[in-house]
């Protein structure tokens, strides 16, 4: 690159390249994805301590309507909710650090309390406060929140509960053991219809717990016979609650729950559509690595359904320039051929950034989208950079990485490593257990090397677990079958 006639070369080739790229963005094909205009699609952005706020103060009020107006009521309210917010902020500092600088999560998470309370106390003032639905709130906040979160609503809305029926042990523990029992139940929630396996699992919960109350001696037989009706009906406006509310906060807070990935997964979904028909190569690979993350995830007991549906997504860029991959290539013209090393690097690099923005204009979940754009992290394309250097041995490998960013969590990084072993995998003439362990380690201890595992919580003892789960992924794979007479 140092001779003037080759820079003018390359300068003019990406030029080109470039006004090409922009002609096709005007003539897009279909389907046409309009740019979300609705509300539902728009960001909530409110400050965190005026989400604070706001949620002290509605509960502080609904707490001392809810008992009696006088100061000793309303001294103890202020301690109460007082040592709640400061307990649920210490916590999200110590565990959940995340978690306070997504401020969706931040108003989420003060508005289910306050949809919370507010319903316990429509419940007790008109129904009866074992109908009061603390483990749908609990379910939710595991799902959209965390599973920490979780049981952390499970005893926070429970307290409360007792609090507004002036301090009833038996509702404490109705609601606290029924919203551990949802909360528990929350990673295996994979459809609609399981929430309603909850709800009878959450009403028989609270039927057995009424009992044994009952012969404690708690109640008489009328008494019991109304709590044991209505901690069932519990069950019933548990499953309302949560598919009423459910959907809507997953759009209204982009957060990702198991139902919302399974509905990515559909290859009925337009985007993975364009991907079988317009990059069938592209497609097949990105099947094999979802079902190398899925089994990787599994065996560190992360999300592997989310490792299962990156998976799918992670290279859809590649539709901007299909045939410039060689999984897509059906014939011996390499497209690369007639290109130099740097212009073939800035076509390859370009796929990440491509799929972001596909990912974005197509509405994809925004933990797919990191996915996306943390697939390759940095690493450097050796294939290119190795043909520069036979053209001028002064370049620098840093002009043939992709920008990044790095993984930032587990299931990132699972998806990098079974995105290159794949595909380097398939590349291997006689494909036997030993080739395959061998390629598989060497591609993990290059990234490791690489840096490309530094910006995520990932550990050695995870690697040797994925190492060793996606070894047995992949031999399963490619097995020796027999060679069937004709």
């Amino acid at each position: 690159m140092n001779n003037p006639f080759e820079k003018l070369k390359f300068w003019i080739t990406f030029v080109l390249i470039k006004f090409v790229r922009k002609l096709r963005t005007e003539r897009p094909k279909s389907p046409v994805v309009r740019e979300p205009k609705n509300l539902l699609s728009k960001e909530i952005k409110i400050p965190t301590f005026i989400s604070l706020i706001f949620t002290v103060t509605a509960i502080y009020c609904m707490f001392v309507t809810g008992l009696a107006v006088n100061y000793k009521t309303m001294l103890g309210a202020v301690i109460l909710i007082a040592a709640s917010a400061a307990f649920f902020i210490l916590y999200a500092r110590s565990k959940e650090k995340m978690m306070l600088k997504d401020n969706d999560a931040v108003v989420l998470m003060c508005l289910l309390f306050i949809i919370a309370v507010l319903m316990f106390q429509i419940s007790r003032e008109y129904i009866s406060a074992f109908v009061s639905p603390a483990s749908a709130f609990a379910l939710m906040s595991a799902m959209l929140l965390s599973p920490r979160f979780g049981i952390l609503y499970a005893v926070s809305l429970s307290s409360f509960v007792a609090f507004l029926n002036f301090m009833r042990f038996d509702i404490f523990i109705v609601m606290l053991c029924g919203s551990v029992v949802a909360v528990a139940g929350a990673q295996s929630i994979r459809s609609r219809a399981d929430f309603i396996n909850t709800g009878i699992k959450t009403a028989a919960v609270h039927a057995i717990i009424i009992i044994m109350f009952y012969f404690f001696g708690s109640y008489n037989v009328t008494e019991f016979k109304h709590n044991l009706f209505y901690g069932a009906l519990n069950g019933a406006f548990v499953i309302i609650i949560i598919l009423v509310f459910m959907p809507l906060f997953e759009k209204l807070f982009s957060r990702t729950t198991n139902i919302k990935l399974l509905e990515l997964s559909d290859f009925n979904n337009p985007l993975l559509k364009r991907l079988i028909l317009e990059a069938p190569g592209t497609y097949h690979h990105s099947v094999m690595a979802a079902d190398i993350a899925e089994q990787a995830a599994n065996v560190i007991n992360d999300n592997s359904l989310l490792a299962r549906v990156g998976a799918y997504y992670h290279d859809i860029g590649k539709l901007k320039n299909p045939q410039y991959f060689i999984e897509n290539q059906v014939s011996d013209n390499n497209p690369h051929d007639g290109l130099s090393p740097t212009m073939s690097n800035l076509i390859l690099v370009s796929h990440v950034k491509d799929g972001v923005t596909l990912a974005k204009q197509y509405n994809v979940d925004s933990e797919i989208i990191n996915i996306i754009g943390q697939h390759h992290g940095t690493t450097s394309i050796h294939t290119f950079y190795h043909r520069a250097l036979e053209e001028s041995p002064n370049i620098d490998i840093e002009n043939f990485r992709y920008p990044g960013p790095k993984p930032a969590t587990k299931v990132a990084a699972i998806v990098m490593i079974a995105d290159s072993s794949e595909a380097a995998c398939r590349c291997i003439e006689e494909p036997t257990a030993t080739r395959i362990k061998d390629t598989v380690e060497k591609i993990i201890n290059n990234k490791f090397i690489d840096g490309q595992f530094s910006d995520c919580p990932i550990t050695l003892k995870d690697l040797e677990a994925i190492r060793s789960s996606i070894i047995s992924t992949i031999i399963g794979i490619y097995h020796i079958r027999i060679e069937y007479k004709e």
